[in-house]
């Protein structure tokens, strides 16, 4: 084996830093959304992550992310042929890794009504199920976004002290 053999070989096994950390995990719907102002024009595009609740038959916010427009492949959602699942991966450049998300169900829309926005009201953000966050290294910082949005007063106290961190949704821009 040369020299320049070794080495790929040892990039490949041990990895390059952040291209090597990745999380895979499954939602019950993902959905592309094309949100649009009330004249009409095209505002942004967002992926949505849905888990489905059986005890009120509906779905559920687990996290969202924009897609900006060098995102031109890797935030949209694919059909794996393979397995019949939908798949959505891109770098989470907060958590330094590889994200997949795999989806049993897909859709798209476009709409004047932001559907993560609306969900929010059904579910406080803080009683989300989160994405998997990795564990922070000493020598690593997280930095956590600000909490710019009001509590809705109509949660009960048992639910605001049974919800978690404000760490709710990714947001990956």
């Amino acid at each position: 084996m040369g020299l320049m053999s070794f080495a790929t070989f040892l990039m490949t096994v041990v990895g390059t830093g952040s291209a090597s950390r990745e999380v895979t995990e499954h939602v019950d719907l993902i959905e592309l959304n094309h949100f649009h102002d009330c004249l009409g024009r095209h505002v942004y595009d967002q992926v949505i992550f849905y888990e489905w609740a059986p005890d009120v038959s509906r779905y559920h916010v687990r996290a969202w992310c924009l897609i900006e427009d060098r995102d031109l492949v890797n935030r949209r959602p694919m059909k794996r042929y393979s397995d019949n699942l939908y798949e959505v991966q891109w770098q989470d450049r907060d958590q330094n890794l590889l994200r997949i998300i795999t989806g049993t169900h897909y859709r798209e829309s476009w709409t004047q009504v932001d559907p993560e926005r609306a969900n929010k009201k059904l579910l406080d953000e803080r009683l989300r199920t989160v994405l998997i966050r990795r564990s922070v290294t000493k020598q690593e910082k997280v930095v956590e976004p600000e909490d710019t949005e009001a509590i809705d007063p109509e949660l009960s106290q048992n639910e605001l002290a049974a919800a978690p961190a404000p760490e709710a949704a990714i947001v990956a821009r």
